[in-house]
C-alpha cells in the first residue's frame, strides 16, 4: 500500500467515484441519445415542406445508426469495466479459498489504482503475517513433539534398570525381606509399572502427532480378530460377573493392521468393564456399512454427562462424580484410540445418557491409509466445539439462537443427540423447514467429528427417538 490511512475523506471519495461513474453513464449515453432524438424531431418539424421522403428516411436511418453505435460503445465499455472489477474480485475470492485450505503461498497482483488494489495489498500483508504465525506454530509443535519423544525415551531408559532392581529385591536376591518390606516393594513396583505405562502412552501420542505411528498392514480376517479380543477380555469381565455379547455380521477379508484394531477395541471393552455394574452385560458389534466397518461397544453402566461426552477423548480427562477412579489408568487411552482411528481416516464417537450406559462407535475403512497424517491429540476441544455450535445456532436461528444455545447449555443438553432432537422439535413446529433442519444437523454432526455424514428422512423422524439408521448414514 502507499501508506494512506482509511478515513472519512477516502470513504467520501470512494462514494463520490461511484456517483461520478453513474453521472458519466447519464451524460455519456442517455443525454447524447436524447440530443440526437430531439435534433431529428426539430429538423422534421421546422421545414417539413423542404424535406423529401428520401431525406427523411436518411435522417431516420442516421439517427438509428447513431443510437446503435452509442449503445454498442456504451455496452462494450460497461462490459470491459465490469469485467475488470469482477476479475479482481474473483482473484480475491479464490485467494481466500486457498487460505481456507491452509495454503499461505498466495500473493495477489492487482494494479487497478483504486480501492480494490488497496484491498489486495492489505490482503497480501495479512497473508504474510498469517504465514509467519503458521510457520511459528509448526516450529512450536515440532519442538513440543521432539521434547515429548526425547523425554519419554530417556525416562523409559531410566525406568528399565529401576524395575529390574525392584524385581531382584522382590525375589530376595539381596537377602530375605520382611513382610512390611515386601509390601513396600510391591507398592513401588506397582507405581513403577504405572509410570512405565504413562511413558509408553506418551511415546504413542508423540508418534500420532508427528505422523510416525507404525502400521503393519496385511490381509486380515476382522471377524476372527474381534472374536479373539472378546475371548481375551472375557476373563476380566467375569471378575464382575459381566457378560460379553458378540454380534458380528458377515465381514470381508481386508487389508488392515489387526494389532491396531485390537488395541482400539480392547481399550473400549476394558473401559466398558470398568464403568459397568456387576452382573450386567456389554454388547460388542461389527457390521459392514458403506465401504467401511462400523464397530460399537455398548455398556449399561453409569453413562456420561454432556460435558463428559464432549471431552471424553481429551488426554488426561477423567470422568468425575463416579467411584471408578480406583481403576488404574493413564487418561490417554481414548485419546490414543482417537489418534489411531483418525490416522486411518476413520471416526470415533460416543452416544450416552447419565445412568443409562454408553455406546462407543468407531469406523475402519476397507482400504488402508498408508500415507499417515499428523493428528492433534494434546489439546482441549470443548471450548472450540461450544463456540462452533453457538455460531451455527446464530446462523440458523438469528439473534434468538444465542439465547436458545445458552438455555440448552444450562440444562446440559448440548450433546449431538440432544441437539438433533432439538432440531427435530424446530422442524415439527415449522420453525425450520425440513431442508434447513437437515442442513443444521449436518453442520452439528461435522462439529462432533462426523465429517462425512448425511441424514436420512423418515416418516418417524420427528418422534424425538435417537435411531442409528436415521441419524447415521456414512458415505
Amino acid at each position: 500500500m502507499d501508506g494512506k490511512k482509511f478515513n472519512l475523506k477516502n470513504l467520501f471519495l470512494s462514494k463520490l467515484s461511484r456517483k461520478i461513474t453513474i453521472l458519466f453513464l447519464i451524460v455519456g449515453i442517455i443525454v447524447p441519445l436524447f440530443a440526437v432524438y430531439y435534433f431529428y424531431i426539430i429538423i422534421i418539424n421546422v421545414a417539413p415542406e423542404t424535406l423529401t421522403s428520401e431525406t427523411v428516411m436518411l435522417l431516420r436511418n442516421s439517427v438509428i445508426l447513431i443510437v446503435i453505435i452509442v449503445t454498442i460503445n456504451a455496452g462494450v465499455i460497461g462490459f470491459l469495466f465490469s469485467k475488470s472489477i469482477i476479475k479482481s474480485l474473483k482473484k480475491l475470492y479464490n485467494a481466500t479459498k486457498e487460505i481456507e485450505k491452509g495454503n499461505f503461498d498466495v500473493h495477489l497482483e492487482i494494479f487497478t489504482r483504486d480501492e480494490i488494489q488497496e484491498l489486495a495489498d492489505a490482503f497480501n500483508q495479512t497473508v504474510s503475517t498469517l504465514a509467519k504465525i503458521h510457520e511459528e506454530g509448526k516450529e512450536i509443535d515440532y519442538a513440543k513433539n521432539e521434547f515429548l519423544s526425547i523425554t519419554s525415551h530417556e525416562l523409559r531408559n531410566t525406568m528399565t534398570p529401576m524395575k529390574a532392581q525392584l524385581q531382584m529385591l522382590e525375589e530376595n536376591y539381596f537377602g530375605k525381606l520382611s513382610n512390611k518390606q515386601k509390601e513396600s516393594i510391591m507398592i513401588i513396583t506397582r507405581n513403577a509399572d504405572r509410570l512405565d505405562k504413562i511413558i509408553a502412552d506418551f511415546l504413542e501420542v508423540s508418534r500420532i502427532e508427528t505422523a510416525r505411528l507404525k502400521f503393519n498392514f496385511r490381509e486380515t480376517d476382522i471377524a476372527k480378530v474381534i472374536k479373539e479380543i472378546v475371548q481375551f477380555m472375557d476373563g476380566f469381565a467375569k471378575e464382575k460377573n459381566i457378560k460379553l455379547e458378540l454380534n458380528i455380521e458377515k465381514l470381508p477379508m481386508i487389508i488392515a493392521d489387526p494389532d491396531r484394531v485390537s488395541q482400539v477395541l480392547r481399550n473400549l471393552i476394558n473401559n466398558a468393564i470398568k464403568f459397568s455394574n456387576e452382573r450386567s452385560k456389554i454388547e460388542i458389534s461389527a457390521k459392514l456399512k458403506n465401504n467401511q466397518i462400523l464397530f460399537s461397544v455398548k455398556d449399561y453402566g453409569c453413562g456420561l454427562t454432556p460435558d463428559d461426552q464432549i471431552r471424553i477423548f481429551e488426554p488426561f480427562y477423567q470422568v468425575e462424580g463416579t467411584n471408578h477412579h480406583r481403576h488404574d489408568g493413564t487418561g490417554l487411552g481414548l485419546a490414543i484410540c482417537r489418534g489411531i482411528v483418525e490416522s486411518q481416516k476413520g471416526k470415533i464417537w460416543v452416544e450416552s445418557k447419565p445412568e443409562a450406559g454408553s455406546k462407543f462407535y468407531f469406523t475402519l475403512p476397507l482400504c488402508p491409509v498408508r500415507e499417515i497424517e499428523p493428528i492433534k491429540v494434546l489439546f482441549s476441544q470443548k471450548g472450540v466445539i461450544e463456540k462452533k455450535i453457538r455460531e451455527e445456532f446464530q446462523t440458523y436461528l438469528g439473534p434468538l439462537g444465542i439465547g436458545e444455545f445458552k438455555e440448552l447449555k444450562g440444562k446440559n443438553l448440548i450433546t449431538k443427540d440432544d441437539l438433533f432432537q432439538y432440531i427435530d422439535f424446530l422442524i415439527k413446529n415449522y420453525i425450520l423447514s425440513q431442508d434447513q433442519g437437515l442442513n443444521f444437523k449436518n453442520k452439528i454432526g461435522k462439529i462432533f467429528g462426523d465429517e462425512n455424514l448425511q441424514y436420512l428422512k423418515k416418516k418417524n423422524e420427528f418422534k424425538g427417538i435417537v435411531h442409528e439408521d436415521y441419524y447415521l448414514k456414512k458415505i
